[in-house]
């Protein structure tokens, strides 16, 4: 997995970009960051693991490090929206800059 840099975030906002969104490119990166120590760990160890509560009782529970990776991942996307990076951002900005038509659309809609 490739490691995002501030660069590329950069070039995926181009003309977006604006010298406030820094703050936000780095977090994004910090938590990438976070995200892959956090993905390699779960690669090591099950995803269900046994857990004995304080009555003694033992019983098979999600590992929290899965629940984590799934916060983590919601703070990425959440991130990326911010920056207007998710794909149906993208999509809509493309239309937006192509008169709201895509490639696929025809004339059939004005009739």
């Amino acid at each position: 997995m490739a490691a995002p840099t501030a660069k590329k975030i950069r070039e995926y906002l181009g003309e977006r970009y604006r010298e406030s969104d820094e703050e936000l490119i780095q977090l994004y990166i910090e938590t990438h960051k976070f995200y892959r120590k956090l993905k390699k760990e779960v690669d090591t160890v099950p995803l269900m693991m046994e857990h004995t509560n304080k009555a003694g009782a033992t019983n098979t529970i999600k590992n929290p490090l899965a629940i984590e990776i799934t916060k983590t991942v919601q703070t990425l996307n959440n991130l990326l929206k911010s920056l207007g990076l998710t794909p149906a951002q993208r999509k809509k900005a493309a239309l937006l800059g192509n008169g709201g038509r895509t490639d696929d659309d025809d004339d059939f809609d004005d009739y």
